[in-house]
């Protein structure tokens, strides 16, 4: 027999109800505000959002670096801004759409090259001393290099994570996107000298953060 509400939890769970309908009203005017090209607004739903949107892209992928891919769908929500129909949905729901898509889209991929690998390989000719088949020692097969490599990724993505949300979405619309000053300013509504001070301070803070 299932225990009748009491009123604190009836209370509890109105408020929480309330909460979240707050949430909703809030989120959906950052989207509107974003799509008449407010970047601030949108750095705002990006804060908000992230941790949900990073929780079901790791449920769809399992753990690994999936900045790459939140990248992508935080642009994507970014160039459809103007989309978005609050009577459809919430914002949270719309987000975590395109996330869902994007790794669907990317676990598709994965299982692509997986089965690229698996085809038969061409046979080593006979009179083929098989030299070519045998990788040629260096960074590839060098354990030092593969450790360097692998400690210098997770002091980037250490030192990327540390910069404000604008840094990092101008650095990736610049190094990840490559778009100019320009394109950035128009994709993101900012002024060229906004952009350019985004990159600046990224620039100096990820060399910073690389060289100690």
């Amino acid at each position: 027999m299932r225990p009748t509400a009491t009123p604190q939890r009836a209370a509890r769970a109105a408020a929480g109800a309330q909460a979240t309908a707050e949430r909703d009203r809030h989120l959906a005017a950052l989207v509107a505000a974003a799509a008449r090209g407010d970047a601030s607004a949108f750095e705002s739903f990006y804060d908000a959002t992230y941790g949900y949107a990073r929780c079901v892209a790791r449920r769809v992928l399992g753990a690994g670096d999936l900045d790459d891919l939140l990248a992508d769908a935080f642009f994507e929500a970014w160039r459809k801004a103007a989309a978005f129909d609050a009577a459809r949905g919430s914002a949270v729901t719309w987000l975590l759409t395109i996330v869902r898509s994007r790794a669907l889209d990317l676990l598709r991929q994965r299982a692509s090259h997986a089965l690229a690998d698996l085809r038969p390989q061409r046979d080593v000719d006979d009179d083929d001393d098989g030299a070519d088949a045998v990788a040629a020692p260096g960074a590839e097969s060098d354990p030092g290099e593969r450790l360097w490599q692998r400690e210098s990724g997770s002091r980037l993505h250490a030192a990327v994570q540390a910069l404000s949300p604008a840094e990092r979405w101008a650095l990736g619309l610049a190094y990840w996107r490559e778009l100019s000053h320009a394109e950035i300013a128009a994709a993101t509504g900012w002024p060229l000298g906004t952009v350019k001070s985004h990159l600046l301070r990224a620039q100096h803070k990820l060399r910073g953060a690389l060289s100690r």
